[in-house]
């Protein structure tokens, strides 16, 4: 990460939900929550990691859709440009929830401009600063709350989050939205099985897995063009900036290198008992305050009896020596055995691990007539067939002449079955309504034409 690039975090937490001081028991049901969005933002000064959260409560209730979310991503960047200048290069990082992961929300961030690329975690992954925030200003609210206040409104739950939090700030914004009229448009093909987005003059470069490959890129004439509303902010944020991260590597190196730099400088009267250990001091105090921290800068001698063990040099070589062994698959007699070729030996397919498209598949009309018959044994001895036993069953069922009615890829499983079960009960109830209607109609022209 450069100085000029911000890496921002976005997650839609859970609804809070409004909180008296006192309450009534009929004041615990039917309470609608408080949406708010929570985005935090890390950028790079000076070898330091420095954070910013930016909070964004609605004070009524809004749809948490692809509009809605560019809409506060944009206002994020627009606040950040405007603390630290409009030239920054934003990367994006979320979970795959639908109001991320659309083809609006691309077409809004590539019209915005300012964004480089947009990465999309794995499932129950990556979001771990967004979740860190929302617990501790849902503790912040809660101490709030604990004062005797109401926790009611936005406005109340921004109060709250500026009144108690201490050593750590955020932006708190109160704000609303009303999206524009929705247009109809031909999105983005296939975008859900794309893991990174970046975002270029000719269009968006696209891939399932990071990295690998050109890419495939969609030109800018195929994305659509989204209208944009801003969001109305109702109450505007404190004037926050950027602060580092407590214990960051960076800054816990910076204070190393200065700590080893003075110890260096200063006169060697005291030294480390530890062995290994090369810092020096010029007072007792200094050398006891050392070793109960226990930050010792070892140099071991690697030809000495203290790194000489035996089993961990054996290791190490036979890590060195290590290589992929590759086997041939044995498959039982009933299936052709594999034939190596006079150059080339049996090796297992390799490839990406990447998720398949999941295909509809139409029953064949062995499969529809098996399950028809079995349908039909429930309807006339009112005992259902269960769909695990009738699965079960297919793995076994022969024709007349002896050989298997289903083969491997035929074979159904319990879920296909139930919902081939479901769909052929639901059909014979349409027609008995039908009948019964039929019925209905004649007897009342019978009784008109008497």
């Amino acid at each position: 990460m450069s100085q000029d690039e911000v890496f921002l975090v976005s997650d839609w937490s859970m609804k809070y939900l409004p909180r008296k001081y006192r309450e009534d028991q009929s004041d615990w049901f039917a309470k609608r929550g408080l949406p708010w969005h929570i985005t935090m933002a890390f950028r790079k000064s000076d070898e330091v990691i420095e954070s910013l959260g930016f909070v964004h409560i609605f004070q009524s209730q809004i749809a948490q859709d692809s509009l809605t979310t560019a809409a506060i991503i944009i206002d994020v960047i627009n606040c950040i440009q405007t603390m630290k200048g409009s030239n920054l290069s934003f990367h994006l990082w979320s979970d795959n929830a639908g109001c991320y992961k659309s083809s609006e929300m691309m077409a809004l961030l590539l019209q915005n401009g300012n964004i480089a690329s947009y990465d999309f975690c794995e499932s129950q992954n990556g979001k771990g600063p967004c979740d860190r925030t929302g617990a501790t200003l849902k503790s912040a609210i809660r101490r709030f709350i604990n004062q005797g206040n109401d926790v009611l409104t936005a406005f109340a739950m921004k109060k709250g989050i500026e009144t108690t939090m201490k050593k750590v700030k955020y932006r708190v914004s109160v704000v609303e939205y009303n999206p524009p009229k929705k247009t109809a448009f031909k999105g983005i093909p296939a975008i859900g099985s794309y893991s990174n987005f970046q975002f270029e003059e000719q269009g968006i470069r696209v891939w399932k897995a990071h990295g690998v490959g050109p890419g495939l890129l969609i030109a800018k004439e195929k994305i659509p063009t989204i209208p944009f509303e801003p969001l109305t902010v109702l109450k505007e944020p404190d004037q926050i900036g950027f602060h580092p991260i407590i214990g960051s590597k960076h800054s816990t190196d910076l204070r190393e290198k200065s700590n080893q730099q003075d110890e260096t400088e200063t006169q060697a009267l005291f030294t480390c008992t530890n062995d290994g250990c090369l810092a020096s001091f010029d007072n007792d105090e200094a050398l006891t305050n050392h070793i109960i921290v226990g930050k010792c800068c070892l140099e071991l001698d690697h030809k000495s009896s203290i790194n000489s063990d035996v089993t961990k040099h054996i290791y190490l070589q036979k890590i060195a020596e290590c290589s992929i062994i590759q086997t041939a698959v044995c498959l039982s007699a009933e299936t052709k055995q594999l034939e190596p070729s006079n150059n080339q030996e049996n090796q297992l397919p390799s490839g990406w691990a990447l998720k398949d498209e999941r295909k509809c598949k139409r029953f064949n009309d062995n499969q529809k007539n098996y399950l028809t018959e079995k349908f039909n044994v429930g309807l006339t001895t009112g005992r259902k067939e269960d769909p695990f036993i009738v699965s079960e069953s297919m793995l076994n069922e022969k024709n007349t002449d002896g050989t298997r009615r289903f083969t491997y890829n035929e074979i159904l499983s319990v879920q296909q079955i139930t919902s081939f079960f479901s769909r052929m009960n639901k059909k014979g109830k349409c027609l008995e309504d039908s009948d019964a209607i039929r019925e209905s109609e004649i007897c009342k022209l019978l009784k008109s034409d008497s």
